[in-house]
C-alpha cells in the first residue's frame, strides 16, 4: 500500500574491477532504468520493516540473511554456505554449526559471523523493542535474556571464527522449523560499529552499510533515493564476468507525485511503476501484474485508552468496516479474512495456515451488531485519532474508517505523520520516522500499519501479542518494573498467553502447535486489540524493455538479474546521483 517511490534504475555496465578500485566517471558501468517502487521510506533498519510494506518491497535488495525462502516456499541457503546439526545427549550438547560464505559489506569489509551475533542479540536485548525476538527463542537463554533474566553473554551464540557460528539449544528442537524462521527478513546481519553511530543511523547514507545486492547511495525524503550495486556482494575476483548483480543503480525520484510517475511510465522514461496512483488504479486493474506481499493492513487499538478497554467496543469498530468496500478503495488488495496471510505455512510449505484456519472475519459490515455491542458495553460516544503514515492509500482507507466509526457516534480524526530531519551531535543529518516513533512507544489511539508476516511460521506474528513473547522493551533501570511487557496495544489475556506458551512448548509437534496457533488467532480476533482489514498486493506495470524482474517470497523486488534493452540511450539520466 503506500504511494510509490519513483525509481530510476540506473544500470551501467559492470566494469572489470571492484567499485572501490577507482574507476573514472566516463566508464560504462551499466544501464539506466527509471522505476517507481513504493511510497516514502524513512528508515532502512530491517527490524522495523514489519510496519510498512513500502519498506518490505526494497529491504531484500539491501540485506541478506543466512537462509531465504524460494518462490515455491522451499528454504534455501543464502549467506549460509553449510550447516551441521550436532546432538550429544550424553554431554547434553545440542547445537547447530553454520559456516557462512565469503561476501562483503558495501564499504568493502568482509561479512563476519560477529555481525550475525550482534544483530540477533540486538533483537533480543530486553531494552530494545522488536517483535521478531520470539523467532530466536529456541536458542539457549535467548528467551531469558529478552525477559531480562540473564546477560547477553549467556545466550547460546558463539563466533568460533569469522566464518563459523555455533548456535546452542537446551535440548533437541524442530531444527527445520528453526531454520525456516532464520529466513525471516528481520534476522539479517548488521554492523555494531555502524548502528552505534546515531539513533537513526539507518537514514543517513554516510552511515548505512548493507550486505545485500544493493546499498543506499543517496537518500533525501521527498527528493530522491538511489540504490547502487554492492560491489562486494559475492565478488570473488576482479574479472569482468565476475558479477553477482547486473544493475549498477536504482534511482528513485521522490519529488514526483504518483500521478506524475505514472505519466512518466506512459511516456517511456519510467520503466517500472510499482504502485500505481490511487485515482488511476481502476483503469490499470486488468493489465497490472500483482504479487502477494504477505502484508495485512491492520488497525491497532491502544487498549490502555479507557475508550478501548472493552473488547466489545473494539469488536464493534471492526464490525463497522466493510472490507469489500475498503478493497475497492485500495484496488490492489483483498478483504482480510484473518490476521495471518496466505503464504504462511500450516505444517509444511505444501499447506496453508490461512486456508486451514478458514475465514475468521466477515468481509461485509454489520452496523446493527456493532451498535448492539456498544450498547452492551455502555459506550455511545467518544473521541479518538487514527494515526497513519502520510500515504494516499492509507489516507483513503483511514477516511473511510473514520466515516464508518462516526456513524456509531464517535468523533474521529485522521493524523498522517511524516518524517523529520535533524542533525546529530556527530553532525550527521538523519531522518526520524515520526509514525514509527509514536507507534513503537504506544503513543496512539488507533494506528494503521501494514503488518508484515515475520516469517512463514504463524507463531512469529501471533506471539508478539502475548506477554513474555512480545519483544517489548523493559526498563532495566527500574528494578520494580522488570516484568515482561505486552505488545504496543497493551493487550493482556491470560488465555491468549497460555495458548502461545503451549504452542512454544509444542515445538517438536508442528501439527499440535498449529492447533494452538489457530485457537490463538481466533481469540485475538474475538478480543480485537488488532483489526485486520486488507491483504495487500504489490501491483506493478513494467516496460517490455526490461527483463529479469523477480520477487522474493515476501513480495519484495529482486533486481539482481534485471536488464534494460538499449540502456546506452539512458546513461545520462542520473549523472548527478
Amino acid at each position: 500500500m503506500k504511494r510509490i517511490l519513483s525509481i530510476a534504475l540506473c544500470l551501467f555496465m559492470l566494469v572489470p574491477m571492484l567499485a572501490a578500485c577507482g574507476s573514472s566517471d566516463s566508464e560504462d558501468k551499466g544501464a539506466v532504468i527509471q522505476m517507481y517502487l513504493s511510497s516514502d521510506i524513512y528508515n532502512f533498519d530491517p527490524v522495523y520493516s514489519y510496519t510498512d510494506d513500502a519498506t518490505t518491497k526494497i529491504m531484500g535488495l539491501l540485506y541478506q540473511g543466512l537462509f531465504e525462502i524460494s518462490e515455491s516456499g522451499k528454504v534455501e541457503n543464502a549467506l549460509c554456505d553449510d550447516y551441521e546439526i550436532v546432538e550429544d545427549a550424553e554431554n547434553d550438547i545440542y547445537k547447530m554449526v553454520v559456516t557462512i560464505k565469503e561476501t562483503g559489506w558495501s564499504d568493502g569489509r568482509t561479512v563476519s559471523v560477529d555481525d550475525i551475533v550482534y544483530a540477533w542479540k540486538r533483537i533480543l536485548d530486553p531494552e530494545f523493542s522488536c517483535p521478531a525476538a520470539s523467532l530466536l527463542f529456541n536458542i539457549k537463554n535467548a528467551k531469558e535474556y529478552n525477559n531480562g533474566d540473564v546477560s547477553p553473554d549467556d545466550v547460546g551464540l558463539y563466533a568460533v571464527d569469522s566464518k563459523i557460528l555455533e548456535i546452542y539449544f537446551d535440548g533437541p528442537i524442530n531444527y527445520n522449523l528453526f531454520i525456516e524462521n532464520l529466513a525471516s527478513p528481520m534476522l539479517v546481519p548488521l554492523r555494531e560499529d555502524v548502528v552505534g553511530k546515531a539513533v537513526h543511523w539507518s537514514t543517513n547514507v554516510a552511515i548505512i552499510v548493507t550486505n545485500g545486492p544493493f546499498t543506499v547511495k543517496a537518500f533525501t525524503p521527498k527528493e530522491k533515493l538511489t540504490l547502487q550495486r554492492n560491489a562486494y556482494y559475492y565478488r570473488t575476483s576482479k574479472q569482468a564476468d565476475d558479477k553477482s548483480v547486473n544493475p549498477y543503480k536504482i534511482y528513485v525520484d521522490l519529488s514526483m507525485s504518483s500521478t506524475k510517475q505514472l505519466a512518466a511510465y506512459n511516456d517511456g522514461t519510467v520503466f517500472l511503476d510499482s504502485e500505481i496512483a490511487l485515482d488511476s488504479r481502476e483503469g490499470w486493474k486488468a493489465s497490472a501484474k500483482t504479487e502477494d506481499l504477505m502484508s495485512v493492513h491492520t488497525y491497532y487499538f491502544n487498549t490502555k485508552n479507557p475508550l478501548f478497554a472493552k473488547a466489545e467496543v473494539r469488536r464493534a469498530l471492526s464490525l463497522a468496516l466493510d472490507r469489500n468496500k475498503m478493497a475497492e478503495i485500495a484496488v490492489f488488495a483483498s478483504p482480510a479474512t484473518g490476521l495471518i496471510t496466505d503464504g504462511v505455512f500450516e505444517t509444511t510449505r505444501k499447506n496453508s495456515f490461512r486456508q486451514t484456519g478458514g475465514d475468521l472475519i466477515s468481509a461485509s459490515a454489520n452496523m446493527d451488531e456493532a451498535k448492539n455491542l456498544l450498547k452492551s458495553a455502555g459506550v455511545s460516544s467518544g473521541s479518538f485519532e487514527i494515526m497513519i503514515r502520510d500515504s494516499e492509500v492509507e489516507k483513503a482507507l483511514a477516511n473511510y474508517a473514520r466515516d464508518q466509526w462516526k456513524k456509531l457516534g464517535f468523533t474521529v480524526t485522521v493524523n498522517a505523520l511524516k518524517g523529520r530531519k535533524y542533525t546529530t551531535e556527530n553532525e550527521y543529518d538523519v531522518y526520524e520516522d515520526q509514525f514509527l516513533t509514536a507507534f513503537t512507544s504506544g503513543e496512539f489511539d488507533v494506528a494503521g500499519i501494514d503488518l508484515q508476516m515475520l516469517s512463514t511460521d504463524a507463531f512469529g506474528t501471533l506471539s508478539q501479542f502475548a506477554v513474555g513473547y512480545s519483544g517489548t522493551a523493559i526498563d532495566l533501570a527500574n528494578k520494580e518494573d522488570w516484568d515482561p511487557k505486552p505488545s504496543v496495544t497493551g493487550y493482556i489475556s491470560e488465555d491468549y498467553n497460555s495458548l502461545i506458551q503451549l504452542a512454544y512448548e509444542a515445538d517438536g509437534d508442528r501439527e499440535a502447535r498449529s492447533k494452538y496457533l489457530h485457537d490463538a488467532e481466533k481469540l485475538l480476533l474475538t478480543d480485537c486489540p488488532v483489526v485486520p482489514v486488507l491483504f495487500m498486493k504489490n501491483a506493478y506495470v513494467v516496460s517490455k524493455k526490461i527483463s529479469g524482474v523477480e520477487f522474493n517470497y515476501y513480495g519484495g523486488f529482486d533486481f539482481r538479474d534485471t536488464s534494460l534493452k538499449g540502456y546506452e540511450a539512458y546513461t545520462n539520466v542520473d549523472k548527478k546521483n
